[in-house]
């Protein structure tokens, strides 16, 4: 098979990945679990080594001969997008490749919870979506700013790594921006975005202190900063960005996480009750007077408290996990699996209210 034939399967099958390595038949992962494309034949070296001079930029080869790995992203036309990870595994080539679709999805097209909405209209502050890889956090921020450029006439500036959805200016004029292409650095591009009349800036990783201080000094100055982290809950993600300064800059640093987090959204994938699928599970962090204290405070490992509470549309985890499970959109055993405290979500199960069991939702974060 060649790789439209490959790709061509991987999206009649709607799954999100697609795997390439050589003396292995190419496999996709569907509903989380990776299954090999039937009738497919083991890949050779060769094989791969020539796709991926094929679709890969000249920048892109010079880095993956030179580091051992490297991504872009390439598109079919009609098809999808694709981000790449290219890398090399006992001196042989593999690719991991991440199907993106070409149309911006909806907030009611991803079960995600209504609030994420009224978080996206923020006209300022820090919004930061984590989790693990593939637990869908662009696909959220996609949305998050294709609302935006459907509702109002702002001028939005993007810097991805690589870019995966592409957007069309509407009410919106967008600018994209990917590292290698069109800027050597994160940080290199954020500092000029801020000559550039932005309302909205996406930032495709928060990085390091350096990127963390200008992208707190946008929000700052009246900018909404949209931007990921690799960390699994809000308080996890704010003792990270405080783990990233030295000790003697901690002080001002909380001063201005708890005058500029506007939200932190963590998002997990649950398999549907039926097992076609898998939904978002998110966990919400709101700007309020309680959280903003426990930030300034350098008590980050308190704000699940504060979460449990429900105010200004918060959750956690748990609580999503009890909900979903009563909406029969996924199984106890997969609300369980899932869960922080599994204890709490099967007490939530047996009848009792997530505000009733908010004090034994905390026992696990």
């Amino acid at each position: 098979m060649d790789l439209a034939s490959l790709i061509g399967s991987a999206v009649d099958l709607k799954v999100g990945d697609l795997h390439l390595q050589s003396a292995r038949p190419p496999m996709v992962r569907r509903s989380g679990e990776l299954v090999p494309i039937e009738g497919a034949a083991p890949l050779t070296d060769e094989w791969i080594r020539e796709t991926i001079r094929q679709i890969a930029p000249e920048d892109a080869q010079i880095k993956l001969n030179d580091e051992k790995s490297a991504d872009f992203s390439f598109e079919m036309p009609g098809r999808s997008r694709f981000r790449v990870n290219a890398f090399y595994q006992q001196g042989r080539m593999a690719m991991a490749i991440r199907l993106v679709p070409i149309v911006i999805p909806k907030f009611e097209d991803l079960n995600l919870p209504s609030v994420i909405e009224e978080i996206a209209d923020t006209p300022r502050g820090l919004v930061i979506v984590t989790g693990t890889t593939g637990s869908g956090k662009s696909t959220t921020l996609a949305a998050m700013i294709g609302h935006i450029n459907e509702k109002r006439g702002h001028r939005i500036i993007t810097i991805e790594d690589p870019i995966e959805f592409v957007h069309t200016s509407r009410k919106s004029l967008i600018a994209q921006r990917e590292l290698g292409q069109d800027t050597p650095t994160f940080l290199a591009a954020l500092r000029v975005a801020l000559r550039q009349d932005p309302d909205v800036i996406l930032l495709g990783e928060l990085r390091d202190a350096e990127t963390m201080r200008t992208a707190l000094q946008a929000a700052d100055t009246g900018h909404a900063v949209f931007s990921t982290m690799h960390t699994t809950n809000a308080s996890q993600t704010l003792q990270r960005m405080i783990a990233l300064f030295p000790p003697d800059e901690r002080d001002l640093l909380l001063m201005q996480l708890a005058g500029n987090i506007e939200a932190v959204i963590s998002q997990r994938l649950a398999k549907t009750t039926d097992g076609a699928d898998r939904i978002p599970v998110v966990e919400i962090m709101r700007s309020t007077p309680v959280t903003r204290k426990m930030i300034r405070e350098g008590t980050p490992k308190l704000l699940p408290q504060a979460i449990a509470n429900g105010d200004a549309g918060m959750q956690l985890f748990d609580q999503h996990l009890a909900k979903l499970w009563q909406m029969e959109m996924i199984s106890g055993t997969e609300a369980l699996r899932l869960s922080t405290n599994p204890e709490a979500v099967a007490m939530i199960m047996k009848g009792l209210s997530t505000r009733d069991l908010a004090a034994s939702l905390l026992g696990g974060n």
